[in-house]
């Protein structure tokens, strides 16, 4: 049976980031395991880093002030950025355009943040998770490797799982998950059996718009990933835009009993589209506070709806109330050639699938939105839904990322702890800080 002192969970930012920190701080016998040769998330999909406090991070979840953040934020872009496919995308000191769009956007009733910015598309995610899994010298990979259970040994743990080999086990001093959204649920029945403290978070509902490019050029030709915060007048509910890709493709992820859409952006091939995900943030309360069976009853609703598919709808059919159909989905005469789909989803009607209040948000952000960037609203743009995000699987943890169960700390998107790559590099920074001050120092 392998031994280690460190058991990461995860080979995703916040775990990759940790060991690297760990092994900084002079601890041995580090283990990262994954059922996946590489991991999925942000470092395969796209590759946007924003390099701002305000993004990614919530500075009261992990009990640090600006000057830290900021500080951490230094230590991985100057990693992250030595990729030699990285590159800056958003210059900060372009002030006059971002100050104009800034008094746009305040005009009408919406915030505006530019982050600096940097990308290097989808099509180089292995090679940039090569790179960083490069800097690690006295780290185990376990890759591969499907985690069954995790139970209390002594004065540590004892992990057991399968891989292409057969049963393998572990004993580890300390756990860190990091599973990612794609292993938060998994993580999550792992933590009721281990009597870890959790709760539900807020998700993400909404819709991705896919537009010609030229609508939306003068926006992202000063910020590549703008981000629009708007609070609407009727619910007073916050709906932002996320994840803008220029010259990106719309697609669809794959889930058990349903899919929903993203976007992403290649390096060296673009398209005539942007892309962007435009989400309204949803917590609910008792008696029904499970954000994650809301959302998957929303994904498996345009599940059914699309036929197995998400669905789609041109702004020309939604303003008019009319479903979008295979017949007119490319009509000339109503110029809806002008943005070619990018992503093969069912041609319907949105407004069946979405809750009447969200979709009231959305199409308020919308017109808004479209005041900001004329054309957004143009007839052929399309909304492709459902885009769902679930950050919705919390953990209360002290400031070092320990959970209630001594021994156990979690980092990363699914765990509640971050959003986005340099988020989840923080959280890991700080896990790997807290379990060397806390188990290793003398």
């Amino acid at each position: 049976m392998n031994q280690y002192h460190v058991l990461i969970i995860g080979s995703g930012p916040a775990g990759l980031f940790a060991a690297l920190w760990l092994e900084r701080l002079g601890v041995d016998k580090i283990g990262i395991v994954d059922r996946y040769p590489y991991p999925a998330g942000g470092l395969l999909n796209d590759g946007k880093l924003n390099f701002d406090y305000r993004i990614g991070i919530d500075l009261d979840e992990l009990q640090i002030d600006r000057a830290t953040a900021q500080g951490l934020m230094e230590d991985i872009k100057r990693i992250l950025t030595g990729f030699p496919r990285c590159r800056q995308v958003t210059f900060v000191n372009h002030t006059k355009k971002i100050q104009e769009l800034q008094e746009i956007a305040r005009e009408h009733h919406a915030q505006f943040i530019a982050p600096e910015q940097w990308h290097w598309g989808t099509d180089n995610g292995k090679a940039v998770v090569d790179y960083l899994r490069g800097h690690l010298k006295n780290t185990d990979f376990l890759l591969g490797m499907e985690i069954s259970s995790i139970t209390q040994k002594g004065k540590g743990y004892c992990i057991t799982g399968k891989s292409d080999q057969g049963a393998v086990a572990f004993t580890t001093k300390i756990v860190l998950a990091a599973p990612g959204r794609s292993g938060a649920y998994w993580f999550r029945d792992v933590a009721k059996q281990l009597g870890i403290e959790h709760n539900f978070g807020p998700i993400d509902v909404g819709i991705r718009l896919e537009l010609n490019r030229k609508f939306y050029d003068a926006i992202t030709d000063v910020v590549y990933d703008p981000k629009f915060i708007f609070r609407t007048g009727r619910h007073d509910d916050r709906v932002r835009t996320f994840c803008t890709n220029p010259g990106g493709r719309v697609r669809m992820e794959n889930y058990l009993q349903f899919k929903l859409v993203n976007g992403d952006a290649l390096s060296r091939r673009k398209t005539k589209n942007t892309n962007f995900a435009l989400i309204n943030t949803i917590a609910l309360t008792k008696p029904f506070s499970d954000t994650t069976e809301f959302g998957q009853m929303i994904a498996k609703q345009f599940f059914l709806l699309g036929g197995g598919k998400p669905v789609v709808q041109r702004i020309g059919d939604f303003r008019e109330g009319r479903r979008s159909s295979v017949a007119n989905f490319d009509s000339t005469v109503r110029q809806f050639g002008i943005c070619k789909a990018t992503c093969n989803a069912t041609p319907g009607d949105i407004s069946l699938g979405m809750p009447a209040r969200i979709m009231d948000n959305l199409w308020e952000s919308l017109k808004k939105l479209d005041k900001i960037a004329p054309g957004i609203l143009h007839p052929s743009t399309l909304m492709y839904a459902p885009e769902i995000k679930f950050f919705d699987t919390h953990f209360p943890t002290d400031r070092d990322l320990e959970t209630n169960i001594p021994g156990i700390f979690v980092a990363g998107d699914g765990t509640g702890k971050s959003r986005g790559i340099v988020g989840a590099g923080i959280s890991g920074i700080i896990a790997a800080q807290g379990i060397t001050k806390k188990y290793f120092e003398p």
